[in-house]
């Protein structure tokens, strides 16, 4: 299991753990305030990428980077991008932004 920590723009300190399955978790003080799961790809080509699957971040620690960091960290760790469908997208306004933010910073990559 690999751990990330860092101070959120709430300045809570927040540790992600990337678990063997395909799962990320963010922790503040033992209690689990997000999470991504994601896909490993099915082939072994070189451009094959991980794919989100699904992303919360608990209501009272949103807009503090939580999201971000979580995709972001996953995407360093798989060695590039985050493939997500478009049919994925849509859940929410902010869920469309953070994937557009990402997508534009070359962490997230829409397919259809």
């Amino acid at each position: 299991m690999h751990t990330y920590i860092f101070k959120d723009r709430a300045a809570h300190v927040i540790a992600i753990e990337l678990d063997d399955g395909n799962r990320a978790v963010a922790w503040h003080r033992a209690e689990p305030v997000g999470w991504i799961e994601f896909e490993y790809p099915s082939s072994t080509s070189s451009d094959a990428t991980v794919t989100l699957l699904d992303a919360f971040v608990a209501p009272a620690y949103r807009r503090n980077g939580i999201a971000h960091t979580l995709l972001a960290y996953v995407s360093r760790e798989m060695g590039g991008p985050i493939q997500i469908s478009v049919t994925a997208r849509s859940r929410s306004v902010e869920f469309d932004a953070l994937c557009s933010n990402l997508m534009h910073e070359g962490l997230l990559r829409s397919v259809s």
